[in-house]
């Protein structure tokens, strides 16, 4: 894939990370993005609006690791709104059963996270994205459950992580120019752009995160 275009900013405040084409801001999306001039494509996994209880402990008594206590995603307890979002160019949601009944029609992309055998145990088997025109349902695989979420230089980041070959995948069905994800979380998506060469923005409202994000960028090749 040949290297995008940079998005073109007006007047913003000094970014979190900035590096080959690759920019965090420490904000909220809605201070941010009117700010962006030449989006090409939306790729984010944004708050659901379902209140997700994102301590894992519960199911194992009570036990488990430091990283199965998480504090619940910021934006869950209210309904989401991906109406800001449906109208760039390229657009891929994920969480798009949460919200289905105000997304216009489009192609269903399922990630199926679950090896065959452990359908039905507790956690979904897949999720689903939206993705912005065309028609049809696209499947891809790829295990994320128990340790192998912690495949990625043996660390799972944040409570909705998705894996960067996720985000790559979607980035491979659009070819963008450059990606913006107005819900970065742990980075997934400017992972996936900064090994495509691909120019990104990435905001996040809770700077730990912001951290994490800039740390992943540091490291290696990821998929």
């Amino acid at each position: 894939m040949s290297q995008g275009e940079t998005l073109l900013v007006e007047t913003l405040p000094n970014p979190y990370y900035e590096k080959d084409g690759i920019t965090i801001y420490h904000s909220d999306c809605r201070e941010i993005v009117p700010h962006l001039c030449g989006v090409d494509m939306v790729l984010s996994d944004p708050p659901y609006g379902m209140n997700y209880n994102t301590d894992s402990t519960r199911f194992s008594g009570g036990e488990g690791s430091h990283n199965s206590q998480r504090s619940r995603v910021k934006g869950d307890d209210a309904p989401f709104d991906p109406t800001p979002w449906t109208s760039f160019p390229k657009c891929v949601l994920w969480g798009s059963n949460h919200y289905s009944q105000r997304l216009p029609k489009g192609t269903t992309l399922v990630w199926q996270k679950k090896n065959a055998e452990k359908f039905g145990v507790m956690l979904s088997d897949a999720e689903l994205a939206w993705e912005r025109g065309g028609h049809g349902v696209y499947l891809f695989r790829a295990v994320w459950d128990g340790c192998a979420r912690e495949t990625e230089h043996g660390q799972h980041y944040h409570p909705a992580q998705k894996p960067v070959a996720l985000m790559a995948w979607c980035i491979q069905r659009n070819e963008p120019k450059n990606v913006l994800d107005p819900f970065m979380g742990s980075g997934s998506t400017l992972v996936a752009c900064r090994e495509f060469g691909i120019p990104a923005v990435g905001i996040e409202l809770e700077e730990k995160y912001c951290e994490i994000a800039a740390k992943r960028l540091s490291q290696g090749v990821l998929f």
